[in-house]
Protein backbone atom coordinates (compact mmCIF):
# COMPACT_ATOMS: atom_id res chain seq x y z
CA UNK A 1 0.00 0.00 0.00
CA UNK A 2 1.64 3.00 -0.88
CA UNK A 3 0.45 5.76 1.52
CA UNK A 4 0.82 5.01 5.25
CA UNK A 5 -1.86 6.48 7.68
CA UNK A 6 0.41 8.22 10.44
CA UNK A 7 0.72 11.03 12.82
CA UNK A 8 -0.27 14.02 10.11
CA UNK A 9 -0.82 11.49 7.38
CA UNK A 10 -4.05 10.91 5.57
CA UNK A 11 -4.99 7.30 5.43
CA UNK A 12 -6.42 7.33 2.24
CA UNK A 13 -4.46 9.51 0.11
CA UNK A 14 -3.01 6.76 -2.16
CA UNK A 15 -6.26 5.77 -3.87
CA UNK A 16 -7.01 7.52 -6.97
CA UNK A 17 -10.30 10.25 -6.70
CA UNK A 18 -12.68 7.23 -8.60
CA UNK A 19 -11.77 4.73 -5.53
CA UNK A 20 -12.38 7.49 -3.52
CA UNK A 21 -15.95 8.14 -3.81
CA UNK A 22 -16.45 4.29 -4.41
CA UNK A 23 -14.99 3.75 -1.49
CA UNK A 24 -17.03 6.99 0.50
CA UNK A 25 -20.53 6.17 -1.45
CA UNK A 26 -20.72 2.53 -1.97
CA UNK A 27 -23.08 1.77 -4.64
CA UNK A 28 -23.26 5.40 -5.54
CA UNK A 29 -19.47 6.58 -6.38
CA UNK A 30 -19.58 7.80 -9.45
CA UNK A 31 -22.98 9.82 -9.63
CA UNK A 32 -21.96 11.24 -5.72
CA UNK A 33 -18.48 12.24 -7.70
CA UNK A 34 -20.68 13.63 -10.85
CA UNK A 35 -22.64 15.47 -8.10
CA UNK A 36 -19.45 16.83 -6.21
CA UNK A 37 -18.47 18.43 -9.65
CA UNK A 38 -21.55 19.62 -10.77
CA UNK A 39 -21.98 17.34 -13.15
CA UNK A 40 -25.27 15.81 -12.60
CA UNK A 41 -28.57 17.50 -13.04
CA UNK A 42 -30.01 19.16 -9.91
CA UNK A 43 -30.50 15.96 -7.59
CA UNK A 44 -31.38 17.03 -4.21
CA UNK A 45 -30.75 13.84 -2.09
CA UNK A 46 -27.06 13.50 -3.53
CA UNK A 47 -26.62 17.55 -3.03
CA UNK A 48 -27.45 17.00 0.47
CA UNK A 49 -25.45 13.82 1.16
CA UNK A 50 -22.37 15.58 -0.64
CA UNK A 51 -22.99 18.72 1.98
CA UNK A 52 -23.42 16.12 5.08
CA UNK A 53 -19.86 14.73 3.56
CA UNK A 54 -18.61 18.05 3.43
CA UNK A 55 -19.71 19.32 7.01
CA UNK A 56 -18.35 15.90 8.71
CA UNK A 57 -15.16 16.76 7.08
CA UNK A 58 -15.36 20.22 8.17
CA UNK A 59 -16.31 19.33 11.55
CA UNK A 60 -13.37 16.82 11.40
CA UNK A 61 -10.68 18.70 10.33
CA UNK A 62 -11.73 21.42 12.60
CA UNK A 63 -11.19 19.32 16.42
CA UNK A 64 -8.09 19.00 17.62
CA UNK A 65 -6.26 16.25 17.97
CA UNK A 66 -5.73 15.17 21.63
CA UNK A 67 -2.48 14.96 23.04
CA UNK A 68 -1.38 12.28 25.73
CA UNK A 69 -0.04 13.87 29.03
CA UNK A 70 3.45 14.93 29.24
CA UNK A 71 5.93 12.42 31.30
CA UNK A 72 7.25 14.09 34.43
CA UNK A 73 9.11 11.40 36.05
CA UNK A 74 9.98 8.07 35.29
CA UNK A 75 7.40 6.64 37.38
CA UNK A 76 4.92 7.83 34.76
CA UNK A 77 6.97 6.27 32.42
CA UNK A 78 6.94 3.08 34.42
CA UNK A 79 3.08 3.03 34.80
CA UNK A 80 2.17 3.75 31.34
CA UNK A 81 4.58 0.81 30.03
CA UNK A 82 4.85 -1.63 33.40
CA UNK A 83 1.84 -4.13 32.33
CA UNK A 84 3.46 -4.12 28.66
CA UNK A 85 6.33 -5.35 29.58
CA UNK A 86 5.69 -7.34 32.68
CA UNK A 87 5.56 -11.15 30.88
CA UNK A 88 7.68 -10.60 28.13
CA UNK A 89 10.49 -13.15 28.51
CA UNK A 90 13.15 -11.61 26.62
CA UNK A 91 14.76 -7.71 26.54
CA UNK A 92 12.58 -5.79 24.78
CA UNK A 93 14.02 -1.77 24.06
CA UNK A 94 11.99 1.14 23.49
CA UNK A 95 12.48 4.77 22.26
CA UNK A 96 9.82 6.76 23.42
CA UNK A 97 10.05 9.89 20.94
CA UNK A 98 8.48 13.34 22.67
CA UNK A 99 7.36 16.69 21.30
CA UNK A 100 8.80 19.77 23.37
CA UNK A 101 6.37 19.56 25.81
CA UNK A 102 7.85 15.98 26.15
CA UNK A 103 4.46 14.12 25.66
CA UNK A 104 4.86 11.35 23.67
CA UNK A 105 4.75 11.34 19.64
CA UNK A 106 4.74 7.67 19.66
CA UNK A 107 7.54 4.88 20.31
CA UNK A 108 9.74 2.53 18.60
CA UNK A 109 10.74 -0.71 19.73
CA UNK A 110 14.13 -0.83 18.70
CA UNK A 111 15.62 -4.00 20.14
CA UNK A 112 13.47 -7.33 20.96
CA UNK A 113 16.91 -9.66 22.56
CA UNK A 114 17.30 -13.19 23.98
CA UNK A 115 17.11 -13.69 27.86
CA UNK A 116 19.61 -11.97 28.86
CA UNK A 117 20.64 -9.32 26.75
CA UNK A 118 19.57 -7.04 23.57
CA UNK A 119 21.69 -5.46 21.20
CA UNK A 120 21.17 -1.63 20.98
CA UNK A 121 23.04 0.29 18.67
CA UNK A 122 22.15 4.18 18.29
CA UNK A 123 21.30 4.63 14.63
CA UNK A 124 17.95 2.62 15.47
CA UNK A 125 17.05 4.96 18.44
CA UNK A 126 18.00 7.88 16.64
CA UNK A 127 16.20 7.17 13.46
CA UNK A 128 12.79 7.38 14.28
CA UNK A 129 13.43 10.89 16.17
CA UNK A 130 15.25 12.12 13.12
CA UNK A 131 12.29 11.03 10.87
CA UNK A 132 9.60 12.41 13.41
CA UNK A 133 11.48 15.18 14.21
CA UNK A 134 11.30 14.81 18.40
CA UNK A 135 12.36 16.79 20.36
CA UNK A 136 13.73 14.41 22.99
CA UNK A 137 13.40 10.70 23.71
CA UNK A 138 13.26 8.59 26.70
CA UNK A 139 14.74 5.13 26.11
CA UNK A 140 12.62 2.25 28.22
CA UNK A 141 13.54 -1.38 28.84
CA UNK A 142 12.74 -4.42 31.18
CA UNK A 143 14.96 -6.94 32.31
CA UNK A 144 13.16 -9.85 32.53
CA UNK A 145 14.60 -11.34 35.82
CA UNK A 146 12.69 -8.92 37.47
CA UNK A 147 15.24 -6.74 38.45
CA UNK A 148 15.33 -3.28 37.43
CA UNK A 149 19.10 -2.98 38.95
CA UNK A 150 21.24 -1.29 35.96
CA UNK A 151 24.17 -3.53 34.54
CA UNK A 152 27.40 -2.51 33.28
CA UNK A 153 26.05 -3.16 29.72
CA UNK A 154 23.03 -0.84 30.32
CA UNK A 155 25.65 1.85 32.21
CA UNK A 156 27.53 1.65 28.70
CA UNK A 157 24.50 1.75 26.33
CA UNK A 158 23.06 4.61 28.08
CA UNK A 159 26.38 6.69 28.13
CA UNK A 160 26.49 6.16 24.05
CA UNK A 161 22.95 7.18 23.63
CA UNK A 162 22.89 10.08 25.65
CA UNK A 163 26.31 11.01 23.93
CA UNK A 164 24.63 9.83 20.27
CA UNK A 165 21.66 12.00 21.26
CA UNK A 166 23.83 14.93 22.12
CA UNK A 167 25.21 15.22 18.62
CA UNK A 168 21.89 15.20 16.86
CA UNK A 169 20.30 17.52 19.24
CA UNK A 170 17.98 15.00 20.54
CA UNK A 171 18.19 14.93 23.98
CA UNK A 172 17.59 11.30 26.16
CA UNK A 173 16.06 12.47 29.05
CA UNK A 174 15.77 9.41 30.93
CA UNK A 175 16.28 5.76 30.53
CA UNK A 176 13.86 3.57 32.53
CA UNK A 177 14.52 0.13 33.49
CA UNK A 178 11.11 -2.22 34.22
CA UNK A 179 11.25 -4.93 36.57
CA UNK A 180 8.53 -6.77 38.79
CA UNK A 181 6.63 -3.55 40.25
CA UNK A 182 9.31 -1.69 40.35
CA UNK A 183 11.96 0.45 38.09
CA UNK A 184 15.61 2.04 37.97
CA UNK A 185 16.16 5.41 36.38
CA UNK A 186 19.07 6.35 35.33
CA UNK A 187 17.80 10.24 35.99
CA UNK A 188 16.68 9.83 38.96
CA UNK A 189 19.51 7.70 40.53
CA UNK A 190 22.37 10.11 40.17
CA UNK A 191 25.12 9.97 38.02
CA UNK A 192 23.04 11.79 34.94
Amino acid sequence: MPGVPGRGGRPLEWLEEEDLFRTAFPGDGEEMRRAARGEDPRDPTRERRWEAALELARRTLSTPVPRPDPFRSAADVFERYRYRLADSPVEMFFAVLLDVKHRPLREERVSVGVLDGSLIHPREVFAAAVRERAAAVILLHNHPSGDPAPSAEDREVTRRLRSAGGILGIPVLDHVIAGDGAFFSFREEGGW
